[in-house]
């Protein structure tokens, strides 16, 4: 029968101690609480990138409505109105008023910027937009022309948030 044994040096030297595990985790624990505040302040008190997020998941939202309803939707950005909504590009006729009502709340939300945040400038392809408003078509299989907004604050910080036509990825630049 064989039997294991450690040389008589060697025992006890293998591992952390659970003093050891303990002092690094409380180390650990009172560093994290100390940064936390500080990054949630810096991510979610900026109304600029704040902004920004609202927007790709406003215009992510309808690509990808666009693929599960297998209908093409039209993403309507408004400069002066500060304000960006979509609907589906076909308006056909119901004869029932109610459920024509139901569905034209369902497919029409909208994303209103907050006070101090202007749409400052919108690309589309090589063009662009002077004009008050912008109309994006978003195709059926989700694709769009490639654009970029520039949105604005108040004290003259902006970002551009850039979206491509085959990729349900953004870009955010400063």
């Amino acid at each position: 029968m064989l039997s294991w044994s450690f040389p008589s040096g060697a025992r006890g030297k293998g591992g952390f101690t659970l003093l050891e595990l303990i002092v690094v985790c409380a180390l650990i624990g009172i560093m994290l609480s100390l940064s936390i505040p500080s990054l949630r302040t810096t991510f979610f008190s900026d109304p600029l990138k704040t902004t920004a997020r609202r927007l790709i998941g406003l215009v992510n939202g309808v690509r990808e409505l666009a693929v599960r309803e297998q209908q093409p939707y039209l993403l309507h950005i408004n400069q002066g109105e500060k304000r960006i909504w979509y609907e589906r590009e076909d308006k056909k006729e119901k004869k029932d008023k109610k459920a024509n009502m139901e569905d034209d709340k369902r497919h029409r939300q909208e994303l209103r910027l907050p006070e101090g945040i202007t749409i400052s400038a919108v690309w589309m392809g090589k063009d662009d937009s002077l004009q008050d408003q912008t109309t994006l078509w978003i195709t059926k299989q989700g694709y769009m022309m490639q654009t970029l907004i520039q949105i604005e604050d108040d004290a003259g910080n902006n970002l551009k948030v850039q979206f491509f036509p085959f990729l349900d990825s953004a870009v955010i630049a400063d």
